[in-house]
Parts: C-alpha cells; sequence; structure tokens
C-alpha cells in the first residue's frame, strides 16, 4: 500500500533542476593534468507549503525515490513524474505540473501570480492544499489567496457534479421515451391483429345471398 507523507498529503514538493558544479571529475582531472570540474544536474527541493530549499544530485536523488515507492514508502505516482519532469528537462523541455497554473488563473493579478510562482506554488492546486502555518510566506495577502482558491475549486466541483446529474438525467428521459415508443408499437401491432381476428368469416363453397335468391 502506497504511504502518502503525512504533512503535506495531497501535492508533491516542488522541483526545479539545475547544472551545478560539484567537486572534481576525477577522470577528466588526471587525463588534463589540471582540476577540471565536475558538473552535475541538482535536484533544487521545496516541501509543499514550506520556504525551504533541499539540494540534491539528480539522479541519485529521483533513483532514491524510486527505491522508496517500491517498498511503500513514497507514492509511486510522485516518483514516476519526477523522473518524467527530469528526463523531460534534459531534452531542454519542462514538464508542468498537474493543476490549473496560476499564471493563467483569472482570480489572480499578475503581481499575485509572480509572486506565487516565485516560491514554488505553480498551480492553483498547490495554493488550496498550502498549510495555515506557512501562509506569511505567501504574504499579507495569503490566506486570502489561499480561501480563493479552495472557494474556486469547490465551485468548479460544484459545477461539473451539477453538469453530470443533468447529463444522466437526459440520458435516463431518452431511455424512458425509447421505451415507451417501443411499447406503444407493440400495442399498435397487438390492436391490428386483434381487429382483423374481428372480421366476420364465411364458410367455403357457400352461396352469398344474391345468388340463393337468383
Amino acid at each position: 500500500m502506497t504511504m502518502i507523507p503525512q504533512l503535506f498529503d495531497k501535492r508533491p514538493p516542488f522541483c526545479r533542476f539545475e547544472e551545478r558544479e560539484h567537486g572534481l571529475d576525477p577522470v577528466a582531472t588526471e587525463k588534463a593534468g589540471r582540476p577540471i570540474p565536475r558538473t552535475v544536474v541538482m535536484a533544487l527541493i521545496t516541501p509543499h507549503g514550506s520556504k525551504d530549499c533541499v539540494e540534491k544530485i539528480a539522479e541519485e536523488w529521483i533513483t532514491g525515490l524510486k527505491q522508496k515507492a517500491l517498498q511503500g514508502a513514497y507514492p509511486l505516482e510522485w516518483a514516476n513524474f519526477f523522473r518524467e519532469s527530469f528526463e523531460e528537462w534534459k531534452k531542454g523541455n519542462e514538464l508542468p505540473r498537474e493543476g490549473t497554473p496560476v499564471k493563467t488563473w483569472a482570480m489572480c493579478t499578475r503581481e499575485a501570480a509572480t509572486r506565487l510562482v516565485a516560491i514554488g506554488i505553480s498551480t492553483v492546486e498547490d495554493l488550496a492544499e498550502f498549510p495555515d502555518s506557512n501562509l506569511s510566506v505567501i504574504g499579507m495577502d495569503g490566506r486570502y489567496l489561499r480561501d480563493m482558491a479552495r472557494g474556486w475549486i469547490t465551485e468548479a466541483k460544484d459545477k461539473g457534479a451539477n453538469a453530470k446529474a443533468l447529463a444522466d438525467a437526459n440520458v435516463t428521459i431518452e431511455n424512458m421515451k425509447a421505451k415507451i415508443d417501443a411499447q406503444a408499437e407493440r400495442i399498435e401491432r397487438l390492436e391490428r391483429r386483434l381487429e382483423s381476428s374481428d372480421e366476420p368469416k364465411r364458410s367455403p363453397g357457400r352461396p352469398r345471398k344474391d345468388q340463393e335468391a337468383a
């Protein structure tokens, strides 16, 4: 069973990648006869709802996440997302976080959106799950923005639920109409059969009354 971290159990941490010099490259140093720095890609990880950034060698960190996920100590979908994000970053792309970007969110000003992205809150869903204890990281309007995000998401869910209920009702009505039409057709066929069976029949070979009179 996947164990979700207890502190921030709904949204993965914010992570970006960056090339850094990290110690010396022993093979290149020996070959060149002078110090050659080792260049590595660092993962800069900020837990959701925190302002603290942890830096780790990206490849080692991602490999460790995969092992933890296989042991049930880390969400597998998060580990896969960071692996895919790293692969896309190496290609020059950036894999967006799941959710509605605050940059395009109509409820947020451009200044507030820039400020949110700068501290690692890139989606409305990230903002909605931001904990009370660290709202000051956002600024004076932290609680207002967070509560507005929660209300916006709830309203969107309610609209989605109402739309689904209406669609289900329409399907039910169409199914009932089809059944009524089918029953009406069967009743009409039965009535035609009854009418044909009620018509008077004469015995074969019996002359008509006009023929008897002649």
